[in-house]
């Protein structure tokens, strides 16, 4: 019901490498400096897109090339799920200070194949993501699917590992930006992440980026052993080199990063 649900049956995933085990959520981290940073967040304004659609196109073809489909002809289906801030759709509004998870989710299905490069597939997933949230999706269904969800997170045994990957990756619509070095420097805190997550139901890469003293960080979670460290490190290192590639002026735009 649950894939059915989120039209997740249809579209494609990262190879799971052990399903019958005890699951936990592990981490990997994916840092930019300021200069690559810069330029990324230019490119997107260029080409008319979001940061976090960027970063959704190229982990749809950094997870195609992981599968040693570049030079091949066949098409993969992926989804996306974009995370939606929904404090100032409420009635009353509620600002960023009012504690609790109030995120909505749109999910979208992009075909990717050989063809196009990382900014054309960049351009499909802002163009999806505005008509979905400017036809309300965020807002409808919203009950039933939190309440199947929630019977799959009690009862993971009755759903199979493929149906409970909601989408290839989870982005945020607007990253955190943190200017706070100083007080950082001043609290004794060497790092910190800030991301969530529940077991048994979820994406296999869940992307929680911010833009701290404008260095681009990402804190990106996955489902273990069902994708194992070097599976996502192999992933995001794509992911890495499909954004630097894809964001340097010299190389033409870029189209041909797939």
């Amino acid at each position: 019901m649950v894939g059915y649900s989120i039209d997740g049956l249809r579209a494609s995933t990262l190879p799971f490498e052990e399903t019958g085990t005890a699951r936990s959520t592990q981490m990997v981290r994916l840092r930019f400096g300021r200069e690559d940073t810069t330029r990324l967040l230019a490119a997107c304004k260029e080409n008319g897109v979001r940061l976090c659609s960027a970063m959704a196109a190229a982990t749809m073809l950094a997870a195609r090339q992981s599968k040693k489909l570049f030079n091949s002809g066949q098409q993969e289906t992926y989804s996306v799920a974009t995370l939606i801030n929904c404090r100032e759709f409420l009635e009353p509004p509620l600002n960023d200070h009012n504690v609790g998870f109030f995120y909505s989710a749109v999910t979208n299905t992009h075909k990717v194949n050989r063809e196009g490069g990382l900014w054309a597939l960049a351009r499909r997933c802002h163009d999806a993501h505005s008509n979905a949230k400017n036809n309300k999706k965020h807002l409808a269904d919203i009950r039933d699917l939190n309440f199947l969800m929630c019977r799959a997170i009690e009862n993971p045994q009755l759903t199979t590992a493929s149906a409970l990957r909601t989408a290839l990756v989870s982005v945020f619509e607007v990253p955190s930006t943190l200017d706070v070095s100083d007080l950082q420097s001043m609290a004794g805190v060497e790092d910190y992440v800030c991301c969530a997550t529940v077991h048994g139901i979820g994406p296999s890469i869940g992307l929680f980026d911010s833009i701290r003293d404008g260095k681009l960080d990402c804190a990106c979670l996955y489902p273990s052993p069902l994708h194992s460290r070097k599976q996502i490190e192999g992933v995001l290192d794509k992911v890495k080199m499909i954004l630097q590639e894809g964001s340097n002026p010299s190389d033409d735009k870029n189209e041909n990063c797939t």
